[in-house]
């Protein structure tokens, strides 16, 4: 084995499959094959026929396509999820209801929505009928959300907004805003932040391996060792001799 794929090997790419399990994949796509030839006078919606088809295609998709499986797992759960989304984690907070991304998302991984306040039930005895309190969440279109940012009720984010990995999104911002921190504040615009990556060193271009394709390690570790780390921040006082 010298540990070089194969030529007709299948590209990776940035999301794996999940587990592939060859002998329940076959059984599952038997199955799917089987109830394909049934009638459609079989399937009616909500029946246990059809429950049973529909995880069957979930249960194919895991093993396949994990970012497509997400997709439509997200809107059985009653996301409305638009084109060309790509969901690297699937953690809402438990309204799904009240989450609506538009087209071409990109939301990384263990990324939380959170559509409800459950600090509310810590006052019952003042509101004894209280159901929760929740707020909707809206993301607009080609924005990015970076890996565990939290997006609170309420929250509305424009068109092509970025969020940093790790923002605690609080309040509401327009479109084209780069936000980060917690609570996450504006520090620039989407434009500038863009052309800063397009210049930057770090910013690797290949034709023969777009997005979403996976560099190769190989040759992401040769050009990655010619580009410095970041300079350290300078302090306002000198850190104390321990």
């Amino acid at each position: 084995m010298t540990g070089r794929r194969s030529p007709f090997a299948k590209p990776l790419v940035h999301q794996p499959p999940g587990v592939h399990q060859p002998l329940r994949f076959g059984l599952i796509r038997l199955l799917r094959a089987v109830l394909n030839v049934l009638p459609a006078g079989f399937f009616r919606e909500g029946g246990r026929l059809y429950s049973f088809s529909r995880r069957l295609e979930l249960a194919e998709l895991w093993r396949t396509d994990g970012l497509a499986y997400r997709v439509k797992r997200a809107r059985q759960m009653g996301m409305t999820v638009g084109d060309g989304c790509r969901l690297y984690s699937l953690q809402v907070a438990s309204e799904a209801e009240l989450v609506e991304l538009g087209d071409n998302v990109i939301v990384s991984g263990e990324v939380m929505f959170l559509t409800h306040d459950g600090a509310i039930f810590t006052a019952r005895d003042r509101f004894p009928d209280v159901n929760g309190h929740y707020g909707r969440i809206k993301i607009g279109n080609g924005c990015f959300i970076g890996m565990r940012a939290t997006i609170l009720p309420g929250v509305e984010l424009g068109d092509h907004c970025i969020v940093g990995a790790g923002a605690v999104v609080m309040d509401s911002f327009p479109a084209n805003s780069v936000i980060v921190g917690n609570p996450a504040t504006y520090i620039c615009s989407t434009s500038i932040y863009l052309e800063l990556k397009k210049r930057n060193p770090a910013t690797v271009y290949d034709r023969a391996f777009p997005f979403p394709l996976k560099f190769p390690p190989d040759k992401l570790a040769a050009h990655m060792a010619a580009v410095p780390f970041k300079p350290a921040r300078r302090r306002s006082t000198a850190p104390s001799n321990p």
